[in-house]
């Protein structure tokens, strides 16, 4: 009993430590300034935009007689992607990321939702799914969702300088989390 469960940690030690070996840390990231980092002190829903359509059955008085009428209200909601506070304490990181020609972030994925925003330079990122590149421009944001395996470069020969806000972050854990590069993709 005692030797097939050191052999089960064994396989599974070297199964981790492949996995991380493939891992594709960043280069040319010339800083990642943690601006600031809090616990929502609130709960906070992060989502998408939406229009429901409730139905209620109402009474109404019409001389001397109740009637009972179906209405039909079309009222805006959200469609909760992410949801922090109460049970499920997260935190919010705020960090000021440069990286200089030629560098990248690596392949990677994050916990929660992030927010970029490109206050200069030029910023291409890779997706996994596809391996297609999206330029970003200065003043240019978007959003990365978790486990949206992605690689961000400064493929220009002037520095890039990102903004970013990353949502559901575990408490002390980090924003980011480091993936092996894809079998398709061929960008580094």
């Amino acid at each position: 009993m005692k030797r097939s469960l050191v052999l089960i940690l064994i396989v599974v030690a070297l199964s981790l430590s492949a996995a991380f070996a493939r891992a594709t840390p960043p280069s040319g990231v010339a800083g990642g300034t943690v601006l600031a980092r809090g616990t929502a002190a609130e709960t906070l829903v992060i989502g998408t935009p939406r229009t429901t359509t409730v139905t209620k059955k109402v009474k109404i008085r019409v001389a001397r007689k109740v009637v009972t009428k179906t209405v039909k209200v079309q009222v805006e909601s959200v469609q909760p992607l992410m949801t922090c506070g109460g049970s499920n304490a997260c935190e919010t990181v705020v960090q000021q990321v440069t990286i200089n020609p030629g560098g990248h972030t690596g392949w990677h994925t994050h916990p929660g939702k992030t927010l970029v925003t490109v206050k200069s330079g030029t910023f291409t990122v890779y997706h996994a799914r596809d391996c297609a590149p999206a330029v970003y421009e200065p003043g240019d944001a978007f959003v990365e969702l978790p486990s949206t395996v992605h690689i961000g470069r400064n493929e220009t020969g002037g520095t890039v300088e990102l903004g970013v806000v990353f949502f559901g972050v575990p408490i002390g854990g980090s924003p980011r989390i480091d993936q092996p590069q894809p079998e398709r993709c061929d960008v580094t």
